[in-house]
C-alpha cells in the first residue's frame, strides 16, 4: 500500500508540478492501517500524563466526596430536619432541594448515599459510618475499569466518571512541563473562556508522551491516531496554517478573540509539530488542533458538534 501510494504522488506531483506534503500520506496510510484504535497506542510506549490509579481515585473519593456527604447531611439538618440522625434514602431524593453549597452535585451524593446502603443491606446510617464505607462499595467498581492499572474512562462506571476527569486534569497539571515561552495553565483558562457561551462539545486534551522513535517518521501518525479522538477525522492542515485553520472552524474557535493568546502560544519554537484534523456529517463534526512541544507532549484542543 506504501508502495502505491507513494507511486501515486510522484504521478500527482510531475502532473500538477506541486510538492505534496509528507504527512498527508503517511496520515492516509495509518488510517488504512487501522490506526486510530486507542488499545494500539501501548505498543508506542504511550504514557498518559493525566492517567489516574484506583489507589489515587479512592483518596479522591473518601475526602472529597466523604467531606461533602457530612457537609451536605448537616446543610439538610439546618434547612429541613433538625432531628435527622442518619442518612437513609429518603433523606437522600431531598438533597436537591438543600442550599448548602456542599449539596452542589446532590445527584452525585444521593446515588452515592443510596448505593453504599444497598452494599451494606441496611435502611440507614450515621454519616461517618457511611462515608466509611464508600471505599469498600467503589473499589471493586473502580478495579473493574482499569486497563494496565489506571482507571479508563470508557469503562468506570458514570457516577464515578466526574471524579475521574477532575482528577486526570489535576494529574495532567501536575506532571506536565511548560515548553519554553508557554505557561499551559494559562492556555487552559484560555481554552476555556473560547466560545464558552456556545452549546458546541469542547474538550481539552491532555498531554501523552511516547516511547523513542514513536513521533518520528512512519510511526508519527499511528501514535496521534493511536493516542487521540480522531477516529472519523482527516488531516487537514500542518504547521502554521493548522492553528489558523482550526482557528477559523465554524464549528469550532470560529474566529473567537479568546483563542488568540493561544494562537500566538502555539506559534513559538518551542513547539515543534502542529496538526488539524477534521471531520463530519449531517449530525455531527470535530474540529481537533493536536501539537508537540520539546518535550515530547502531544496535547490539544478538540471542539465540535454532536446529536
Amino acid at each position: 500500500m506504501k508502495t502505491i501510494i507513494l507511486a501515486l504522488s510522484s504521478v500527482l506531483m510531475s502532473a500538477c508540478a506541486t510538492e505534496v506534503d509528507p504527512d498527508f500520506l503517511l496520515d492516509q496510510e495509518a488510517v488504512e492501517g487501522g490506526a486510530d484504535e486507542e488499545s494500539k497506542a501501548d505498543g508506542n510506549g504511550l504514557v498518559r500524563l493525566e492517567r489516574v490509579t484506583v489507589t489515587e481515585l479512592n483518596s479522591h473519593l473518601s475526602s472529597v466526596r466523604g467531606a461533602q456527604l457530612i457537609a451536605c447531611f448537616e446543610g439538610y439538618q439546618e434547612e429541613i430536619d433538625p432531628n435527622a440522625s442518619y442518612l437513609t434514602k429518603a433523606i437522600a431524593d431531598k438533597f436537591y432541594s438543600v442550599t448548602a453549597p456542599a449539596c452542589h452535585d446532590w445527584s452525585m451524593l444521593s446515588h452515592m448515599t443510596k448505593g453504599v446502603l444497598d452494599f451494606r443491606g441496611v435502611t440507614k446510617l450515621l454519616p461517618w459510618n457511611l462515608v466509611e464505607s464508600l471505599l469498600p462499595w467503589a473499589t471493586p467498581q473502580l478495579q473493574a475499569a482499569t486497563v494496565n492499572g489506571y482507571v479508563s474512562p470508557r469503562k468506570v462506571p458514570f457516577l464515578f466518571l466526574s471524579d475521574l476527569w477532575e482528577l486526570q486534569n489535576a494529574n495532567a497539571m501536575a506532571r506536565e512541563k511548560d515548553p519554553t515561552g508557554i505557561d499551559l495553565l494559562a492556555v487552559r483558562r484560555a481554552w476555556s473562556q473560547v466560545r464558552e457561551e456556545s452549546m458546541l462539545d469542547r474538550e481539552y486534551l491532555n498531554p501523552v508522551t511516547f516511547g523513542p522513535g514513536a513521533l518520528e517518521g512512519s510511526r508519527l501518525f499511528p501514535s496521534l491516531r493511536a493516542a487521540f479522538p480522531l477516529r472519523g477525522l482527516a488531516l487537514e492542515e500542518t504547521g502554521y496554517d493548522a492553528i489558523d485553520a482550526f482557528y477559523e472552524a465554524g464549528e469550532g474557535p470560529d474566529g473567537d478573540p479568546a483563542f488568540a493568546p493561544i494562537r500566538t502560544a502555539l506559534r513559538k519554537g518551542s513547539i515543534k509539530k502542529r496538526f488539524y484534523f477534521a471531520g463530519g456529517g449531517d449530525e455531527w463534526s470535530r474540529h481537533v488542533l493536536i501539537v508537540i512541544d520539546q518535550h515530547g507532549q502531544a496535547w490539544g484542543m478538540a471542539m465540535g458538534y454532536s446529536e
